[in-house]
């Protein structure tokens, strides 16, 4: 297999740190085989062929620029790739040597066209990288992850006292750079005195550190498996995508989506120490068993012979419209954010102060009672019956102490 190599396409333009993981993922995998992998750029002129396309929610609703450059015609391979319940024209995929998605759910999607269409784990699950040093970090010392962005913020009410009351060491960590989810963290009020706040990481950096942590609470698809797939227990703000793969492995309630669902995988996390081995071992079987399928497929390709010199992945145009929408969507998603933070405030202010009001009158009305009360003791008829009559005077003692 010397003189094969193995193209990879997937989103190598967007700063994401999963589709970038899954790239260096199927390189590392690759060589391990003893095969040679490059990167190709999505907007390529002359794609070389095979491709091994995969790597995000690439498969989606027909029409898009962008993702519609991954929709390449031949004898190609899509592997473990997200796709949306919406999406449509797939009868290019018939062509494809070998069809899968990462998820039961989404494999369904994908099994309308292609019947045969297999699940295949996020190839990230095998992702190896060496150990860095967290910055600030006492060796041997508890540490949580945390990863929140504006979403997470929107959807968990209490969130950031909530964090704060976890009882280690918490190291915030920027993980969707897209999301500018650095600055999103660093402007929020958490208790900032037994904190690490990281910088911009490399994904392999990123994986080092996920696995250190004590355990994690994110908002990412990918920082739940890095960390499920180093055997570190995990919290995931809930989002659909993460919900179909966790579900595959009995897990869907590390997905949460309250505040209450949050504190109780808070608490179970602190009693008991999860263990994800035996489904890791199963994934990473599926993983190596697809890596051996593409290596055959990519190893009689004769087009896998080809000269052909990728150019490399530099901004362009595309890219600049890419980013430009992307931080838009950002932008958009914070303004949300914060609104909904201020109407959840404006909200509980309000009810507080209907609260106070009806105490006050409650007071109003207590007092009235109560002079109406002493009024009442002074009457003539009353002094009798205190006088003569024992059951009178047990429920006059009765409804005194009420007015103590």
């Amino acid at each position: 297999m010397s003189n094969t190599t193995g193209n990879l396409l997937f989103d190598s333009l967007s700063p994401n740190t999963g589709d970038i993981a899954i790239g260096i993922a199927g390189q590392q995998i690759f060589e391990s085989f003893g095969i040679a992998a490059r990167i190709v750029d999505p907007f390529e002129v002359q794609m070389p062929a095979p491709l091994i396309v995969g790597g995000g929610e690439l498969i989606r609703v027909s029409g898009d620029p962008f993702y519609d450059s991954y929709r390449q015609p031949g004898r190609h391979v899509l592997n473990a790739a997200g796709v949306w319940s919406s999406a449509d024209n797939l009868d290019y995929l018939k062509e494809y040597a070998f069809v899968s998605a990462r998820s039961e759910h989404e494999v369904e999607v994908l099994r309308r066209w292609v019947p045969e269409a297999k699940v295949v784990p996020c190839a990230t699950t095998l992702l190896t990288a060496e150990h860095y040093d967290i910055p600030g970090a006492e060796p041997g010392e508890p540490l949580v992850g945390i990863h929140m962005v504006p979403h997470a913020l929107r959807m968990i009410e209490d969130l950031i006292p909530i964090i704060d009351s976890i009882p280690y060491r918490k190291v915030f960590i920027p993980f969707t750079h897209y999301n500018s989810d650095a600055s999103f963290m660093k402007s929020l009020p958490f208790d900032k005195t037994n904190s690490i706040f990281l910088d911009r990481l490399s994904p392999l950096q990123l994986h080092s550190v996920i696995g250190q942590m004590k355990y994690v609470a994110v908002s990412s698809l990918h920082a739940s498996i890095f960390a499920y797939s180093q055997n570190v227990p995990f919290i995931s703000i809930h989002q659909k995508k993460a919900e179909y793969y966790f579900s595959d492995r009995g897990l869907g309630a590390n997905l949460v989506k309250s505040r209450g669902e949050f504190v109780e995988q808070l608490d179970r996390i602190d009693l008991e120490r999860p263990d994800y081995r035996k489904l890791i071992d199963a994934d990473r079987s599926e993983i190596i068993r697809a890596f051996t399928r593409y290596a055959e497929i990519i190893s009689v390709s004769p087009e896998s012979l080809n000269e052909w010199a990728s150019s490399p992945v530099t901004p362009t145009r595309q890219q600049d419209v890419i980013l430009l929408d992307q931080a838009k969507h950002v932008i958009g998603d914070r303004d949300l954010a914060l609104s909904y933070s201020e109407s959840r405030r404006l909200a509980k202010m309000a009810e507080a102060d209907k609260l106070a009001s009806d105490l006050v009158g409650l007071q109003s009305e207590l007092e009235e009672l109560r002079t109406a009360f002493n009024l009442l003791r002074t009457v003539w008829w009353v002094k009798l019956l205190r006088a003569t009559s024992g059951r009178a005077r047990r429920a006059y003692g009765r409804l005194a102490a009420v007015f103590k």
